[in-house]
């Protein structure tokens, strides 16, 4: 009897004892699947944050490369417009020294013309005829008023050029021409002070040759 109870028992721990050897692997490759597959979700889930915070990365460093460039273009603009502006201030001061001169040589002329005008009266009060000589100083003194006109206009002109216009370059051609026609008007000046200076040579001459 004793035999009896003990072969069934010892039966059912050899049967609970294969089972475990059978279902135990399996239980213990499903808990590492399961793990495996856990692990697989968590990588992949790092990898996506690498992803992101390398998209992030990127677009910060396009923003501050555009930050950059636009930096950049705003110096260079700097610069060109400091460049820009000593040179406009350059061409100017040498717009205004020709000015000068120009004025220098208007108060020349002015004093010939008057050392005519006086030279025409004295001739007149001697009862030499000058109507010749006095209308050519009358023409002269009408050129001496242009030439004074066009200075006054080039001295406008060229003070009116502002080095932060993007039109210097049309600003300076302006003052450019208006130099040039207040040259030429001093030049016609000149020249109808010289033609009424020979004019009243052409009356002294006479004067003289009447004498004798």
């Amino acid at each position: 009897m004793r035999k009896e109870k003990v072969l069934p028992f010892l039966l059912a721990i050899f049967v609970f004892v294969v089972s475990l050897l059978v279902f135990t692997p399996s239980l213990i490759y499903a808990a590492d699947i399961g793990q495996r597959f856990e692990n697989v979700e968590q990588r992949l889930e790092k990898l996506r944050e690498k992803r992101q915070d390398f998209r992030i990365n990127q677009q910060d460093k396009r923003g501050n490369l555009q930050d950059t460039r636009q930096g950049v273009k705003e110096k260079t603009a700097s610069r060109e417009a400091e460049v820009r502006a000593k040179v406009v201030k350059r061409i100017k001061n040498i717009f205004s020294r020709i000015l000068k001169r120009f004025d220098a040589a208007l108060v020349r002329l002015d004093k010939i013309a008057n050392r005519i005008a006086s030279r025409i009266d004295k001739l007149k009060a001697k009862g030499l005829n000058t109507a010749s000589a006095e209308a050519k100083l009358t023409d002269a003194e009408a050129k001496g008023a242009a030439a004074a006109a066009a200075i006054n206009d080039a001295k406008t002109k060229i003070n009116a050029i502002d080095p932060s216009s993007s039109n210097v370059r049309d600003a300076v051609h302006t003052a450019e021409s208006a130099i040039r026609s207040a040259k030429d008007a001093l030049k016609a000046y000149h020249k109808a002070l010289v033609d009424t200076h020979r004019e009243l040579k052409a009356v002294s001459k006479e004067a003289t040759s009447g004498a004798k």
